[in-house]
């Protein structure tokens, strides 16, 4: 049981490091707009251009979700993953030479387009390898992962200045297209382009690096399920219309609704936008420490709170915590926004000001903002920020599976980009006060619609979440603690390779 853990996590763990570096390149934004707000060769740049700094990557990311499911399901899990690691250092290195703020805006550009092209993978390549009783933890441990590369280059971007960040976050992507080879590609991708042999392999190094013949009942319900859904496309003459009727289905349009809610909220929710521009929210505050030590404490909680949710899920589930979240969150926004208020912190400060308060004495409540802003980061990561990534994951069929995720990280793309890029714009028309209440309506929102249409998945195997959104059945709002049976050991599934009818389906692979 152990080994076959073990070796699914190795697997994610690889796969994991691309979120890692994903986590660096949303990181280096806020210390990028840290660093040009006190860079000399961009004296110019005001809230126009800040703005674009801490969002441009999000329209291109946008674009790249959009194509991802067309563009990689060809290529397939692992070299889709692999191969953009060389577009990640290419980039890493053209901030390190920049020196226009257009400079800047197209290398966020492309490392935001490459970043969106894999995002489809990302999260298939999750739900593809591993079994139902360890996919929530592995799943979450993706945000954990981008959470850890926020904070690694917090730290960094406090001991270095913003070029010498770049260069030292190319060893990142480097290491991990070599470790790429170590990993096998998904199953189920292998299986759908006719590679069985293949597939057998990756399974069973999946499965505790065991013998083939310990897999093939596994092996063959996965064959089966793949061929019962090309049998349904089959049936018919092949056409442009009948490729998009899957998606045309409330079975595919409900999880993409609800997916889609859920990164509203988190988008909307002010912990995204903190991370973003937290040096020049931190500064404004008057802060009693150095803003970039806050931003190392940011990052800190953001790596603890997802490293707590992934203890937390399996005996909470995906709804309580994140209720529990978000309710904390709606309290905190509301905090801050009533000390902003009485404090007369009414518009962000842009200028060079690191925001040192010389006066450390606690019983100025100068210490209030740190508090519940961090908190709010905190509890954003151990319960919001996670859910629709780890659902994006569950939700969809497989046959949608790749298109939906890419969907859905183009939604996420497309909210991040709104909410950053207005940030600064509706927070001097509204204030810092008027924001944070905003804030905490978003909160109260997404408490009451998610409470009565997201169903708990902890736990679920994938199809019967699937059979759940296609109304065949509904789940009920209590964990699965209970991990399913091995497919080696699940008598549901009878596969013999010398079967007829196995032999037939698999030679229309």
């Amino acid at each position: 049981m152990i080994r076959i853990a073990l070796s699914q996590t190795m697997a994610i763990m690889v796969k994991n490091l691309i979120m890692v570096s994903f986590g660096m390149s949303i990181g280096f934004r806020t210390v990028l707009i840290g660093g040009v707000l006190h860079d000399d060769e961009f004296q110019g740049a005001g809230e126009s251009e800040l703005s674009w700094l801490g969002s441009i990557s999000m329209l291109t990311l946008l674009v790249g979700c959009i194509g991802s499911g067309f563009v990689t399901q060809p290529i397939g899990r692992k070299r889709s993953m692999q191969f953009v690691t060389i577009p990640y250092v290419s980039c890493w290195v053209g901030y390190y030479f920049s020196t226009k703020i257009w400079h800047l805006y197209i290398v966020l550009m492309v490392m935001g387009f490459f970043s969106g092209l894999v995002e489809g993978p990302f999260n298939t390549y999750v739900s593809e390898v591993t079994q139902p009783h360890l996919r929530g933890v592995l799943s979450i441990s993706g945000s954990m992962s981008v959470m850890l590369g926020s904070f690694l280059q917090f730290l960094i971007g406090t001991f270095f200045k913003w070029r010498i960040c770049a260069l030292i976050s190319c060893a990142f992507p480097l290491v991990t297209f070599f470790l790429f080879f170590l990993v096998p590609e998904s199953p189920y991708w292998l299986i759908s382009n006719n590679k069985l042999v293949e597939a057998k392999k990756s399974l069973a190094w999946l499965r505790g690096w065991t013998k083939v013949e310990n897999i093939e009942l596994e092996i063959g319900s996965i064959i089966r399920h793949y061929a019962e859904e090309r049998d349904q496309q089959t049936r018919k003459q092949s056409s442009f219309k009948e490729y998009f009727t899957p998606f045309l289905k409330k079975s595919f349009i409900y999880p993409l609704l609800l997916v889609s809610f859920a990164f509203m909220i988190s988008s909307f929710t002010g912990a995204s936008t903190l991370q973003t521009y937290a040096i020049a929210i931190f500064g404004t505050m008057k802060l009693p420490i150095n803003s970039y030590y806050a931003t190392v404490c940011l990052g800190s909680v953001q790596l603890l709170g997802s490293l707590i949710s992934i203890f937390l899920i399996r005996f909470l589930g995906k709804r309580r915590l994140f209720f529990i979240a978000i309710s904390c969150m709606c309290i905190c926004n509301m905090i801050i926004a009533i000390y902003a208020h009485f404090s007369g912190a009414l518009q962000i400060n842009l200028t060079k000001d690191s925001g040192v308060s010389t006066n450390l004495d606690v019983s100025d409540y100068k210490w209030v903002p740190l508090t519940f802003l961090i908190l709010l980061s905190f509890m954003n990561n151990g319960g919001v920020h996670a859910l629709p990534w780890i659902l994006m994951s569950e939700v969809y069929s497989y046959k949608t599976r790749s298109v939906g995720c890419g969907l859905s990280s183009a939604v996420s793309s497309l909210l991040s980009f709104v909410a950053n890029n207005l940030f600064l714009r509706v927070t001097s028309f509204i204030s810092i006060p008027g924001m944070y209440t905003l804030h905490c309506a978003v909160c109260i929102v997404g408490f009451l619609v998610l409470y009565f249409y997201l169903p708990e998945t902890e736990g679920k195997s994938l199809e019967t979440i699937a059979d759940h959104f296609a109304q065949k059945i509904k789940l009920d709002n209590k964990v699965q603690k209970k991990p399913l049976k091995k497919g080696i050991d699940n008598t549901l599934f009878e596969y013999n390779e010398s079967n007829a009818n196995v032999s037939h389906t698999v030679s229309k692979l």
